[in-house]
């Protein structure tokens, strides 16, 4: 039985301790200050954005060919698509502007990729300001791009800013580094509470929690007994499996079809999409949302991971993206639709160069553009 590890114990690490008692070189005061001493969100929130039933979202876009591509493949879709939903485009680069958008939007779309280090910070800041913390990626197998097995349907609900993302590290003695991964047992709890009915609505049938409790016993043996014990009101609808990550990461590259729904710190969250985007054809191809009680922000995958293998983005990312957003906002015959657009594009063998195909993104977003307007006007 693994020991109950409370949110008193784990909360007695000071980080004002440590920046006061050696000698920082990674600057303890400005992980403190970006971290942990985040923006008090309850005394900010504002009531949501709908003006003359019109839903406002927050548009982050940049000046790269990416963000260019995606702000213009997000607008085409929104307009083709007939739903009350109006955009409030934002450049990167302007933090505090985003930030208050998003606040008063409630929801937003990220579509430029930026990985260098000061903009994974700031978009960190952002995850702990507005209090996103749950991750949620969808991937799947669809027919002749790039997965080798049929059948794939993997949903990841993952802890998205705790623990390693606390970004706490300090050098007690010259040549020596110390990072901290500080978790509480409350956002354990508040974590899981809504994974678990997550998966529920989304009508899964097992939850695998990923850790590694023997080598952390007390930080993931925290995670696994709180997951045990709040499963007990789910048994009636949801099997629960607990595994460690070396196994999780064969079994994710020999079958991944067993997997239904996966739960994880975000320790292992973000590799452990990337895992299951690649063995699925690729990030290129899905959707991802960071969210909490009261905001969202919703990115292609490629873009959560920054990760891309091309100059350009992914049309099929972005369609998956809006489609999330739309069933967010409670738009769902849009979604169905619009999703069901871009499965009859991948059936009739329209595809771009990634994939093997000789088109183009703004082939397939416009193909799916054209259905649309022509199913509005009673034509197909």
């Amino acid at each position: 039985m693994l020991r109950r590890c409370s949110s008193r114990m784990l909360s007695r690490i000071s980080v004002r301790q440590y920046a006061d008692a050696v000698n920082i070189t990674g600057s303890v005061r400005a992980a403190y200050a970006k971290g942990m001493a985040a923006r008090p969100l309850d005394k900010l929130l504002l009531p949501k954005s709908m003006y003359g039933g019109i839903n406002y979202v927050t548009l982050l876009t940049g000046s790269t060919i990416i963000g260019q591509q995606g702000a213009q493949f997000v607008t085409s879709l929104l307009q083709s698509s007939r739903v009350p939903v109006e955009t409030q485009i934002i450049e990167a680069g302007q933090d505090d502007e985003y930030f208050n958008s998003v606040l008063r939007n409630r929801s937003a779309v990220h579509v430029d990729i930026q990985a260098d280090g000061p903009a994974k910070e700031k978009a960190l800041k952002i995850s702990n300001d507005l209090d996103l913390y749950v991750f949620k990626t969808r991937t799947r197998s669809f027919p002749g791009f790039n997965c080798r097995f049929p059948g794939v349907d993997i949903q990841m609900i993952g802890q998205n800013n705790m623990g390693n993302y606390s970004e706490l590290e300090y050098s007690p003695v010259k040549g020596v580094v110390e990072a901290l991964s500080v978790v509480t047992q409350k956002s354990n709890e508040k974590y899981l509470k809504h994974a678990f009915a997550a998966a529920a609505k989304a009508g899964r049938k097992r939850v695998t929690l990923i850790n590694k409790a023997k080598e952390w016993p007390i930080s993931d043996g925290s995670l696994v007994e709180a997951a045990t014990q709040m499963h007990c009101d789910y048994k009636h609808c949801l099997e629960l499996e607990l595994m460690e990550v070396e196994e999780a990461v064969s079994r994710l590259i020999t079958d991944p079809a067993y997997f239904d729904c996966l739960f994880a710190s975000d320790r292992y969250a973000t590799f452990l999409s990337t895992i299951c985007s690649g063995v699925c054809g690729g990030a290129n191809l899905f959707s991802a949302v960071e969210i909490g009680d009261h905001h969202a922000v919703f990115k292609p995958l490629q873009t959560k991971l920054s990760l891309t293998n091309y100059a350009t983005l992914s049309a099929y990312g972005i369609v998956a993206t809006i489609v999330d957003l739309f069933q967010h906002l409670g738009h769902d015959k849009c979604a169905d639709a619009l999703w069901s657009e871009m499965l009859r594009t991948m059936d009739e063998g329209i595809r771009t160069q990634e994939f093997g195909g000789k088109d183009n993104g703004e082939y397939v977003i416009c193909n799916i553009v054209n259905n649309l307007r022509c199913r509005s006007l009673g034509m197909a």
